[in-house]
């Protein structure tokens, strides 16, 4: 009976929703500025090659992977009361999403999927060059950036696509006009999918009409505590007619820490955190699985940083942390209605999480599966449970919240891996502390573009005298200013500042004479250039 009807769904929302028959998404490139060696696919899912190979490399000069795969889950039900789920997992039973972006209609050809079945990447080197005029003519990594209206693409859709800074203020994107992409961090992934595509023969779930723009990024410097971290920022826009509540976004993981067969798991409402790591300080079976790290074995975490906007105006964070077993009635999803709820911490079989054992049958219920620290001996941990290790599926959400026909919603999550801890039942101290590092980082220097393009403002500093003598001192008055840098002719880095408190400076002419370049990072990511003399 079950079977029959998951074939009439599938039948339903393919007649009824589908509106192109796109193919899978075949496009991946790499996320690899700093100590991580991450494939990001164009599907929905990304860190495994779709066949058998992880890629989520750390260290990135190794061969080992800190985890298997990971994808998007979205659910939520219009005012009829259907229920809508997109979700990718393995791409075992198909897909549910699909590449390119839709139009104002909510709509898709399989034209634009095929156009759009890539991935952009850039780093913010070359911009900086670009910026400097170091370039006769523009890389293609930014001739070739899909700004709206950017000549070099006409399949481009008019409509807003990739962030880009509109130095020229004609709000089209021409990187011969002098525009260039807006990125956070020191590299970044630029792609777009849908899930109107098709028919989801994945979930089995009818399409919401979403589009997903996603930037994965990351920052190389290595002195700082986002240097194994990699960040994934999700804008989830409602391009269908129907207007959808009680609506949940989640991020499904198979998390094989290493060897696959010895890990553990635990969450951290408060630091919005699931995390996984080894049984012991060994891992795993040498005769099972050959890339394994040394003893005393990292420790890999998941953290949302910024969920959805519920009705009251709140932001959701880590509301539920759930996982699925392969015991009967805790196992993996088989249609729609299972997807959507284990974004609720409900078991395949309807029955909710509970705290104590496994989470099943017990007589608390909770939305957060082994939530205590795993060096306290009475909580409830793995550790504290001396469970055997095992392969696991997590599931992080956000949620319930409302995304109206025409509205947008962000899903803003961090990966990350640290190597500091002491086995057996390591704390989650090392673990809390880089998550609160690199939350502070994400709030204090990451601001995304919410309109298709930013301006650069009217003076964002005023450099008085100029021309100057050698040695005598520069004034720069500053407006909304975070980053000033100085470069010589050759486009070398003389000296940067960090201005973000600060409404001017003073600097000391003291490296020579002749032309030199000043750039201004402004605290919405734009840049401002100019020169000056020194005599």
């Amino acid at each position: 009976m079950k079977i029959s009807a998951i074939i009439l769904l599938l039948y339903f929302s393919g007649t009824l929703y589908a509106n192109a028959q796109c193919p899978p998404t075949t496009a991946f490139d790499y996320l690899d500025i700093n100590n991580v060696k991450a494939r990001i696919n164009n599907g929905g899912d990304m860190w495994w090659d779709l066949e058998s190979s992880v890629e989520y490399i750390v260290p990135k000069t190794g061969n080992i992977s800190a985890t298997f795969a990971g994808a998007l889950w979205i659910g939520g039900i219009e005012a009829q009361g259907q229920l809508h789920v997109a979700a990718q997992a393995y791409r075992q039973s198909g897909n549910d999403y699909f590449a390119g972006p839709l139009d104002e209609t909510g709509n898709v050809t399989t034209q634009t999927c095929s156009d759009f079945d890539r991935i952009w990447k850039i780093n913010k080197s070359t911009i900086d060059s670009f910026i400097a005029g170091l370039f006769v003519t523009p890389p293609a990594s930014i001739a070739q950036w899909p700004g709206r209206g950017n000549p070099n693409l006409p399949f481009l859709p008019n409509q807003r696509v990739a962030p880009f800074i509109d130095v020229d203020g004609d709000w089209l994107y021409n990187s011969s006009e002098g525009d260039y992409p807006a990125i956070p961090g020191d590299q970044a992934l630029w792609f777009v999918f849908n899930d109107a595509g098709g028919i989801h023969s994945e979930s089995g779930g009818l399409p919401l009409g979403v589009e997903v723009q996603c930037l994965a990024y990351a920052v190389k410097d290595s002195t700082t505590c986002t240097y194994s971290t990699t960040f994934y920022h999700y804008n989830i826009i409602n391009k269908s007619i129907n207007d959808y509540d009680s609506v949940f976004v989640g991020f499904w993981n198979d998390a094989d820490l290493g060897c696959m067969y010895d890990d553990y798991f635990g969450s951290d409402s408060l630091n919005h955190l699931m995390v996984v790591y080894n049984k012991d300080s060994i891992d795993g079976p040498g005769s099972i699985c050959f890339d394994n790290y040394p003893d005393n074995p990292p420790t890999f975490a998941i953290q949302i940083l910024k969920g959805p906007t519920d009705k009251t105006g709140a932001v959701r964070y880590l509301d539920h942390a759930m996982v699925t077993y392969k015991e009967a009635g805790m196992g993996y999803p088989v249609d729609a209605l299972d997807f959507y709820e284990y974004m609720q911490s409900i078991w395949r079989d309807g029955t909710h999480l509970t705290y104590g054992g496994n989470g099943y049958g017990e007589s608390i219920i909770t939305n957060f599966i082994y939530p205590d620290d795993p060096s306290l001996e009475d909580g409830w941990s793995e550790c504290a449970e001396n469970n055997a290790g095992s392969d696991f599926r997590l599931v992080l959400s956000s949620g319930p919240f409302a995304i109206a026909s025409g509205e947008e919603q962000t899903f803003d999550f961090a990966v990350l891996w640290e190597k500091d801890d002491v086995y057996p039942c390591p704390s989650f101290e090392n673990i809390t502390a880089l998550a609160t590092c690199n939350r502070n980082y994400f709030d204090s220097s990451i601001v995304f573009t919410s309109v298709e393009n930013h301006s650069v403002p009217d003076y964002p500093a005023n450099v008085f005298p100029n021309p100057i003598s050698l040695n005598d001192e520069l004034t720069f008055t500053l407006n909304n200013v975070s980053l000033l840098e100085l470069y010589d002719l050759a486009g070398r880095k003389l000296k940067a500042f960090d201005v973000r408190n600060q409404r001017s400076i003073r600097i000391k002419t003291n490296f020579g004479t002749g032309i030199f370049f000043y750039r201004l990072t402004l605290k919405d990511h734009a840049y401002h250039t100019g020169k000056f003399v020194v005599e």
